[in-house]
């Protein structure tokens, strides 16, 4: 690996894949034991746990072939578990400011995972790692007439290959890594012609190291001429900080380059993307069925023993007691078998009786409960499937929590390859997501609908979205008038995918997951205590909630209150015109009893004149 790729930087061609050949082929050597193994494990899982001197000794010995297969059971029970408990990827913002663009990318990332079937492929994933130890992915993109599109390819485990180096479990450490495809010959010469020697020279009979990579049927290590197929690989290999890929087979590279892909900060990433279960000291790769074969034989070989204890018996007796033993065996073995013996020998003895071996067969029943309770106990307990024995469901889930840890380690690689393939369909989306796009979001219960990603804001829908008064005091400021040109101008693009600052993580309900929901948690039951005397829209703006949910509640509760004011402003008005009404028909009494008095007044005053006059004479 010193040397690494040097020598081969140059053109593609039939003398410039050396190296990628060594690598492959040290690979492929290197890990022999470990995929026997493996190949082993899916075969238990398929109930081929006999071999064929094993079956012919058996049936040497007039015992049954008997296959209790218990490692599927255990296999498939933690498939349902990983069936059952699937999550959505969701992204949370680095900053308060990028909150609502975390919603957008949260979208199209499960937009993604929804139109390349995710949930699906990680089971298969899942099954790999369980039964031969590791599976992996590749996250790509493809251009299509529709644009550009995120593709998830899942490998099968025997189509994978790594550097046989590599010890962690993600293969982070890895020099090298990659994935072998079998073709028809015909077609690859077709798509280059140039490789037409070099593929016709491999289509002639060579020895073969072993069969995890061979076609199907496998009788070639880089050609078979019988099927026309010729074995090619695709590598990703790493050079200095570039992670670089090559496809090529044996004397000829067809195609080669840098990796398109990079992360958020830029740094050139492989898109093939690896996980295993267990690694060992040697660094051998194995699953959980490895873990479990020994028992496995052991649950079939006592089977088949005691249902040969059942059908067989022990004799003892003098010799020449009974005529034929072959007979004898034949008619004990009869369940309406008569048996004929000399009744006593000349010291007084039977002489002849059957042996009782109920011991014997309840040795082998115990020690087959025990085979099958040390599988069980790594696989689907009472306690995981959630037995009650009349607890209470507190106490149930209690258990099953504590009955989770056993397999909580392995279930923790799972959630570490799932996030990286979310992180790896957002730098995917990042990086080539450019131009404006709609996803279609299925999560809303009443409605589907649509986010824009990358989407142009003109002026005039911006102006759209702002009070009245504002947009009549912009319009006066910039002399906007009906129709005019600027209104269909980009102000700013929503959605900017380039520009988002997420972090993504798995939103596994029901565990609280993020520090804002324990957060929001502990400010809901301290507002409880002191009786809720915080705003109902400070708690709505402190919920994890997503932020077009939290936009919608707000803008429900204000406008209640705007609805609310103007019932109280036309109340007031009520009040108001009643009042003026009251101080109007006070005010109107008023000058009545002025008036009144007046005239009372200028009544007295003329009395009086005519009382002077009367008195006076005149």
């Amino acid at each position: 690996m010193e040397n690494s790729l040097t020598e081969t930087q140059g053109e593609t061609g039939a003398t410039s894949d050396t190296s990628l050949v060594d690598m492959f082929e040290s690979a492929e050597t290197a890990t022999d034991v470990s995929r026997a193994l493996s190949e082993l494990s899916r075969d238990y899982y398929d109930s081929k746990q006999w071999t064929a001197a094993e079956m012919a000794e058996l049936q040497r010995r007039g015992q049954p072939v008997i296959t209790n297969n218990i490692i599927a059971g255990k296999v498939n029970w933690l498939l349902g578990q990983e069936m059952g408990r699937r999550t959505d990827p969701k992204a949370f913002p680095r900053t308060p400011q990028h909150e609502q663009g975390a919603d957008a990318v949260t979208d199209a990332v499960r937009f993604v995972c929804d139109n390349q079937n995710w949930n699906e492929t990680r089971s298969q994933v899942w099954e790999n790692m369980l039964i031969e130890g590791f599976g992996g992915v590749d996250v790509i993109h493809k251009d299509t007439p529709k644009g550009v599109e995120i593709v998830i390819e899942q490998y099968p485990w025997d189509r994978l290959f790594f550097d046989p180096h590599s010890r962690k479990h993600d293969f982070s450490d890895a020099k090298y890594k990659g994935a072998v495809i079998w073709a028809d010959s015909t077609d690859v010469v077709r798509e280059y012609p140039d490789a037409r020697e070099a593929i016709g020279g491999l289509l002639g009979p060579e020895s073969t190291s072993g069969d995890t990579y061979d076609d199907r049927p496998a009788d070639a290590t880089w050609g078979d001429r019988q099927q026309n197929r010729v074995r090619i690989v695709v590598m990703h290999y790493l050079e200095g900080d570039v992670w670089k890929w090559a496809k090529f087979t044996k004397g000829y590279v067809f195609e080669r380059g840098d990796s398109p892909y990079v992360n958020d900060d830029d740094e050139s990433v492989c898109s093939l993307l690896m996980q295993s279960a267990y690694v060992d000291r040697e660094n051998n790769r194995y699953g959980e069925v490895s873990k479990t074969l020994s028992l496995q034989d052991e649950v079939n070989k006592r089977r088949s023993k005691l249902l040969h204890f059942g059908n067989s018996r022990q004799t003892m007796s003098v010799k020449g007691a009974v005529g034929s033993v072959a007979a004898l065996k034949r008619e004990l073995a009869k369940p309406d078998g008569h048996v004929e013996y000399e009744a006593m020998d000349d010291s007084g003895r039977p002489s002849f009786q059957v042996m009782n071996t109920t011991d014997m067969a309840s040795s082998q029943i115990a020690l087959l409960g025990e085979a099958k309770d040390a599988i069980n106990d790594m696989g689907a307990s009472e306690a995981l499937m959630g037995a009650s024995d009349g607890d209470s469901g507190r106490a149930v889930l209690a258990k099953q929590q504590g009955a989770m840890q056993g397999i909580t380690p392995l279930n923790d690689k799972l959630h570490q390859f799932t996030r990286r393939v979310y992180e790896a369909i957002w730098f995917r989306i990042r990086q080539f997501w450019t131009e404006e796009k709609w996803v279609r979001v299925t999560d809303d219960e009443r409605n589907v609908r649509f986010v824009g990603l990358n989407r142009p804001v003109t002026l005039a829908e911006e102006l759209s979205q702002m009070p009245r008064e504002q947009v009549q005091q912009y319009a006066m400021q910039n002399r906007l008038v009906p129709n005019d040109p600027r209104l269909q101008q980009v102000v700013r693009v929503e959605n900017q995918i380039e520009r988002l600052d997420v972090d993504l993580i798995m939103e596994e309900v029901p565990d609280t997951i993020t520090l804002e929901a324990e957060t929001f948690e502990q400010l809901v039951n301290i507002d409880a205590a002191r009786g809720g005397v915080l705003p109902i829209e400070m708690l709505i703006e402190a919920s994890p909630l997503r932020s077009k949910v939290k936009t919608k509640i707000l803008e429900h509760f204000e406008q209640q209150k705007e609805a609310e004011a103007q019932q109280g402003q036309q109340g007031q008005g009520v009040q108001e015109q009643m009042l003026q009404l009251e101080i109007g028909d006070r005010q109107s009494e008023i000058d009545k009893n002025q008036t009144q008095a007046a005239k009372n007044q200028a009544d007295a005053m003329k009395t009086t004149v005519e009382a002077r006059r009367l008195a006076l004479g005149y």
